[in-house]
């Protein structure tokens, strides 16, 4: 099967945004959320709590340390996408062969991608596994090095009979 493909800033964004998921960080980001929302909610409920916990040292450095990794967190989350669109947008102009055509074709030896200035065979061992979302299915070469098939460039048939491929010759699904 053979298609050819053409990456737009929006579809390096998204692959950027899905390559970055970490589920294993996940609940750490829910467990500092819920010990922020706790404390605010004790004060909320007590008001006279708060004088407590200010009368012992070791408690008012606790909530402050508390309280500054939520506001870390907080400001990681809020700055990842601009971050993100800007790896996109320098991703684009640093590798001129990214936003040129990008022939995709795979049989039952292994994966080709070819670009105006690059053409890669790779076996299907040598992949270290793939990801999908709605918007793209990447297909990685190492733990960080992927490629990038935005699902708006194929038809389903064509992002299907990838994903079957992948499975068939035992591609770890990320």
């Amino acid at each position: 099967m053979e298609f050819t493909v053409t990456l737009r800033e929006e579809d390096l964004y998204r692959a950027i945004r899905l390559a970055t998921a970490n589920r294993r960080a996940r609940p750490a980001l829910l467990a500092a959320l819920a010990c922020v929302m706790l404390i605010g909610l004790l004060l909320a409920i007590s008001p006279a709590s708060i004088c407590v916990l200010l009368r012992s040292p070791l408690a008012t450095m606790l909530i402050g340390a508390v309280l500054l990794a939520g506001l870390l967190v907080a400001l990681a989350l809020a700055a990842r996408g601009p971050v993100w669109r800007s790896m996109a947008r320098r991703t684009l102009a640093q590798r001129r062969e990214l936003a040129t055509p990008i022939a995709w074709s795979f049989d039952d030896n292994g994966l080709r991608i070819a670009t105006r200035f690059t053409h890669s065979d790779f076996p299907w061992d040598a992949l270290a596994g793939w990801r999908e979302d709605a918007h793209v299915l990447l297909v990685y070469l190492s733990d960080q090095l992927f490629h990038t098939l935005p699902k708006h460039e194929v038809d389903e048939t064509q992002a299907n009979a990838l994903r079957a491929a992948l499975e068939r010759h035992g591609v770890p699904r990320k």
